[in-house]
């Protein structure tokens, strides 16, 4: 048997358990489980707001992907990124006996997608938040480019500017959060020339489990392809709705209270055994 695993202190809130290497997981074993999937550069820091506000009612696992948190020396592929999910996936099972709700935002969003057209029987339901656009357009390259941009600045000067940008954007306690994470500026780069790699809009129509797809109205880039994506997946006579709420890319750091919300409502409806066709758009 494994030793206990250690604390990880969430200030102001719950206590985290460190249940393997880049996971760690809150509240009682006897919540709902959810899964949540961080963005690119950050780290499973990021969820810690939304932690506070969701445990005891659940119990929240918070997976590093590769290139990113704990796991920041690890390479990032697809194929790593999935594996890193799926731990996650499957240590909530063990430990609840239920399939979580998997919530995947950005880069985690994609990487949730892929992870679910792979092993559909292991998650009660997927929120794609932020990942409804083609990773071979327009917004892949402006964020290729971004990544060239902080290549050439160097991890210390971006990192600077990217701390002053989380100050000026989000509350304190969301820019904090991310801070505790640190950025991971390599992963920018790494991420996104493997996202360009992949069709996420082909795999949107292999997925056979309840989705919803997550959008702020402000978010034009990610939503470019929304339509598409819902099709696709309806296609595939999978139950699936598109929601829209106010805000842009970062709404889940600019307003935790409505996120975790718009959280506790799709685990009602996804993974709570409701009819998701019936709800609409």
């Amino acid at each position: 048997m494994l030793p206990s695993p250690p604390s990880t202190a969430v200030p102001g809130a719950v206590n985290g358990r460190r249940a393997a290497e880049g996971l760690t997981v809150f509240g009682p074993d006897g919540a709902p489980p959810v899964v949540l999937v961080h963005g690119i550069r950050l780290s499973a820091t990021m969820w810690r707001p939304h932690v506070r506000r969701l445990v005891p009612d659940f119990r929240v696992g918070t997976p590093d992907l590769p290139c990113h948190g704990a796991l920041a020396e690890r390479s990032f592929t697809l194929e790593a990124a999935v594996d890193a999910v799926r731990g996650a996936v499957r240590e909530a099972y063990g430990a609840t006996g239920r399939r979580p709700l998997l919530l995947g935002l950005s880069l985690g969003g994609y990487v949730s997608l892929a992870h679910t057209v792979r092993y559909p029987g292991d998650v009660a339901g997927v929120v794609l938040h932020g990942c409804t656009a083609r990773t071979s357009g327009a917004s892949a390259a402006v964020y290729a480019a971004a990544g060239r941009l902080n290549d050439r600045l160097g991890p210390e000067r971006s990192a600077r500017l990217q701390e002053r940008a989380m100050r000026r954007m989000l509350p304190a306690e969301s820019a904090e959060a991310v801070l505790a994470g640190g950025f991971h500026l390599p992963a920018l780069t790494e991420g996104v020339t493997e996202l360009r790699r992949h069709d996420f809009l082909a795999l949107a129509g292999r997925l056979a489990v309840p989705t919803l797809y997550l959008n702020g109205r402000s978010d034009l880039p990610f939503r470019a392809d929304e339509r598409h994506f819902l099709a696709a997946t309806r296609a595939a006579a999978t139950p699936a709705r598109l929601f829209h709420t106010r805000g842009g890319h970062l709404l889940s750091l600019t307003d935790p209270d409505r996120f975790t919300a718009l959280v506790r409502r799709a685990h009602h409806l996804l993974a709570a055994g409701n009819d998701l066709d019936s709800q609409g758009d």
